[in-house]
């Protein structure tokens, strides 16, 4: 039990992959991982410590610089699992669910050899991570949707081998929006297993095909509009463009996007279903009925319009969040601001912090 007297999940935190992780890449790809290293890094140089929270007291601790590393110095705990334990404690979580970088390796430089690698070699890496103390840290995998067959097959794995409660894609692949049934394999090995799609970013990562972020030319601009607008993209997907028609069994996370944006979505979408209804022949019922009972968002801790969607919507929707340790979370303090928050019922508290997450990700909630 936390130390706010709730027991905790955290349904989107980060980090858990080892140093020199990228040195196990089989040594047929190492050229292509350093070119897929410089890709990121060029990328990425206008975010804030490259995305991670840097501090004083993670400087003496900094990953060595070299071609594999970005030299950022990191919280400890994104990489030790008993430093992600303290750290866990000291917020007051119970459980995390860690989600891996979102770099485009599914789609790594354009190869699907390299892109399976890739996601293989990560989530190893992190499942090793994860042995550390297996009944608090959880993971998601990472795939590579380039070629769903393969990503099918990777998650299969994940699961079967290391335990994974879920997977994670960008909002679309490539040129592929996530309802083009190439995906259908990923989708259908995802529910037969019974663990949580989770989308999460946008379309800003290198080898990505841009949506909407290529009228915007600075990281400001970028960040701020990517996630919710790529997670708008990808709850049509699944709603109107039938995947949760064709798999009723699913279980979806839209992360990383806030939630003040779900009430209008959702009541637009279902305005034009009602109008257009040919147009979604996939579909039998308002988009909104797909998504109610099924799918989750994560909340900022800060983010006003939270107590809205609870009563507008529903009280099963919204998970906590720490997206420990990037840039902008706000540890240590995310569970101890959402505890202090007089706006958001007591009684809806607990679906909050450890309810509804549990119910994304399959998580028994102790008696």
């Amino acid at each position: 039990m936390g130390q706010f007297g709730r027991y905790v999940i955290d349904a989107d935190g980060h980090g858990g992959e080892p140093l020199g992780w990228r040195r196990r890449i089989p040594a047929k790809h190492k050229s292509l991982m350093l070119e897929y290293i410089a890709s990121i890094r060029a990328k990425y140089s206008d975010v804030p410590g490259g995305g991670m929270r840097v501090s004083d007291a993670a400087s003496d601790v900094a990953p060595a610089e070299d071609d594999l590393e970005f030299g950022t110095p990191m919280q400890p705990g994104m990489f030790d699992p008993e430093k992600r334990l303290v750290d866990m404690d000291l917020e007051g979580i119970d459980v995390a669910v860690l989600f891996p970088p979102g770099a485009g390796e599914e789609w790594a430089m354009g190869d699907r050899d390299f892109a399976a690698a890739l996601c293989a070699t990560m989530n190893d890496a992190r499942a090793e991570y994860a042995s550390y103390a297996p009944d608090r840290i959880k993971l998601v995998a990472k795939l590579p949707m380039i070629e769903p067959k393969l990503a099918a097959e990777e998650l299969e794995r994940c699961v079967s081998q290391h335990g994974f409660v879920g997977m994670v894609t960008a909002t679309h692949v490539r040129d592929k929006n996530l309802d083009d049934e190439s995906f259908d394999v990923v989708w259908e090995t995802a529910q037969r297993l019974g663990v949580a799609v989770c989308t999460h970013g946008g379309g800003q990562a290198p080898g990505q095909t841009p949506f909407i972020i290529d009228r915007f030319d600075t990281r400001l601009g970028i960040h701020a509009i990517t996630h919710p607008v790529g997670a708008m993209q990808a709850v049509f997907n699944f709603t109107v463009g039938g995947i949760l028609h064709r798999f009723p069994e699913l279980r979806v996370g839209f992360l990383e996007a806030g939630v003040g944006w779900l009430p209008f979505w959702l009541e637009r979408l279902d305005e034009h279903w009602e109008m257009m209804p040919e147009q979604a022949p996939i579909i039998d019922r308002p988009p909104s009925e797909y998504f109610l009972g099924r799918c989750h968002l994560t909340t900022e801790p800060d983010e006003k319009m939270t107590p809205y969607v609870f009563s507008s919507v529903a009280d099963d929707i919204i998970c906590y969040s720490s997206d420990y340790c990037h840039f902008d979370c706000a540890f240590p303090d995310s569970v101890k601001i959402l505890e202090a928050r007089s706006d958001i019922d007591e009684g809806i508290k607990d679906n909050l912090f450890s309810r509804n997450a549990a119910k994304l990700y399959g998580l028994a909630i102790p008696e």
